[in-house]
């Protein structure tokens, strides 16, 4: 007799077709910049995390996720040679617009690529940066392994990694049930589950990380890391002036800020 295999199959990856226009247009952070200036306007989620890529010209960098475009555009700004890869045909079609639009005189071309984070289509050791910018949290953890598997294989040696990625999940567990409670003594009801707060939220999210769990992830793939928080997206500046103050507060003091402040920045070296 075989003995029984009792470990459950894998998730399934987030259906590519959830990537529609609504969310890229309507929902995927970013999106009014996007839409006034067609890709050449960064929201400051992009510009900040792009800033620590240090892109030098001649670079050869690739996003991976690289969502509508606007990476792209900014990577070809700095004279780099830019790839992006998507699995979702919207996310192409866009990220093709962005880039014809912008009406760059650039030496080297942009190369959009169509596949999967888990495949990379690309040559061992051939790219100086990678991006993963809003994409880890859209990979169950069997998917982060391995595409920071290929991340690692694509990167040169002494190459970077960037990674952005929100909610911060400490947020998620031990913050917004707070966040909650304050919302409800001003006559505020928020559902239980944050995702729910969100229309594509509780559909992509899959995966989301502390700093913690996220420094493990690159360690365990071979990477030297550096991870910390930063509120990039400020949610809570255009509130009351109450909400503004305890939200400036809880954002970017300890021991507050690990609890409530939401993005997750992440640079890691490739050694």
């Amino acid at each position: 007799m075989t003995k029984h295999d009792s470990r459950q199959p894998e998730p399934r990856s987030v259906d590519a077709s959830l990537y529609d226009t609504t969310y890229f247009l309507n929902e995927c952070e970013g999106y009014q910049e996007f839409l006034t200036s067609g890709g050449r306007t960064l929201s400051n989620r992009l510009l900040t995390a792009l800033a620590y890529a240090d892109v030098q010209p001649g670079m050869r960098v690739l996003d991976v996720g690289c969502g509508r475009g606007e990476s792209l555009v900014w990577l070809m700004r700095q004279e780099a040679e830019a790839w992006g890869l998507d699995y979702a045909t919207e996310a192409l079609r866009l990220g093709a617009s962005a880039v014809q639009s912008a009406d760059l005189e650039a030496d080297r071309p942009c190369c959009l690529i169509a596949a999967t984070a888990r495949h990379l289509p690309v040559s061992s050791e051939s790219f100086d940066r990678v991006l993963m910018l809003d994409i880890v949290e859209h990979l169950h953890p069997w998917e982060l392994e391995q595409a920071l598997g290929e991340v690692w294989r694509v990167l040169k040696q002494g190459g970077k990694l960037i990674v952005h990625t929100a909610p911060n999940l400490w947020y998620y567990r031990f913050g917004y049930p707070l966040f909650r409670l304050f919302e409800r003594l001003r006559g505020v009801r928020l559902p239980k589950d944050p995702r729910q707060r969100f229309r594509f939220h509780q559909q992509v999210h899959v995966n989301e990380q502390s700093p913690r769990s996220l420094a493990q992830a690159l360690e365990r793939a071979g990477f030297r890391p550096r991870v910390w928080l930063e509120d990039l997206q400020q949610r809570w500046a255009n509130r009351d002036c109450v909400t503004y103050m305890l939200g400036w507060l809880v954002t970017h003091c300890y021991p507050f800020k690990w609890i409530f402040c939401g993005d997750v920045l992440g640079v890691a070296y490739k050694v």
